[in-house]
């Protein structure tokens, strides 16, 4: 198995600016050394256990969700949609991610019209695209990413707003395996993805608070917060490896392993 590649942003600057989801909360502010030593944890795992090789994008003070990198795009056979962010907040990020790209040697580079984030609320999943929409990206963002990639596209609904991005709700895990927490989908888009995938690992709602959805794997090995045990267990039964980790100062800006990490296929 080839070694994934990914791009990651410092937690420089990441902190609680703003209120965009029922996570954050200015009151409840970030401590900051714990959070870039968790950061620095993610990254560590990644280059040190894994030997994976992770990119560093350069962080930009007063925008603290670049942290969270799969959000600026999918990626897919080197092809970018670039993210159209719903949010004032977030949008300036863009230009900064499509630098970097730019600068790397992609070419191949197009934003959304429709409202999309990224890896946010785009799942790869074998030759499949689980394309979330109802907080952040529109309904309609499913027909670019069909026209654009070439590939099938499963549009699944968020109903619950803790799980604004597709990513707090449901992980692949690998070409045929996906965790979910059922009641973060309405029940139509429930029955597609039971429908799409062949086996389905299903959370509990305090399972996915913990943020344990929110997953990074490569096939094989599965990368996510450690807080809570009894679904890294249900990952371990079903013939995973599983390395947990705190993230709990990204949680109060609603982001966790997952959102910190943008894959990148060439």
């Amino acid at each position: 198995m080839s070694k994934k590649r990914i791009l990651m942003t410092p937690a420089d600057y990441f902190g609680i600016e703003y209120e965009i989801n029922a996570w954050m909360h200015q009151d409840d502010q970030v401590n900051h050394d714990k959070a870039v030593k968790q950061w620095q944890n993610v990254y560590d795992i990644y280059v040190n256990q894994l030997e994976w090789d992770v990119e560093l994008a350069k962080p930009v003070e007063h925008l603290p969700d670049m942290v969270f990198s799969t959000d600026c795009c999918l990626m897919i056979d080197g092809k970018i949609l670039l993210s159209n962010f719903r949010y004032p907040e977030r949008q300036p990020e863009s230009a900064h991610f499509e630098q970097w790209f730019k600068d790397h040697g992609y070419t191949d580079i197009v934003q959304a019209k429709s409202h999309f984030e990224g890896g946010g609320d785009n799942l790869v999943c074998g030759d499949k695209i689980l394309a979330g929409w109802g907080f952040r990206s529109d309904e309609g963002a499913a027909n670019e990413l069909r026209k654009y990639f070439g590939r099938e596209v499963i549009s699944l609904r968020l109903v619950d707003p803790f799980f604004y991005h597709l990513d707090t709700a449901v992980a692949v895990l690998s070409n045929d395996a996906v965790a979910f927490y059922p009641p973060a989908l309405d029940q139509t888009s429930q029955k597609r993805l039971r429908a799409a995938v062949p086996n389905l690992i299903e959370a509990t709602l305090e399972e996915a608070k913990g943020f344990g959805l929110n997953a990074v794997s490569d096939g094989q090995t599965i990368i996510t917060s450690d807080e809570s045990e009894s679904l890294l267990q249900k990952y371990r039964e079903a013939g995973f490896a599983v390395i947990g980790t705190s993230i709990l100062e990204f949680r109060k800006s609603g982001g966790g392993v997952k959102c910190m990490t943008l894959t990148l296929r060439d």
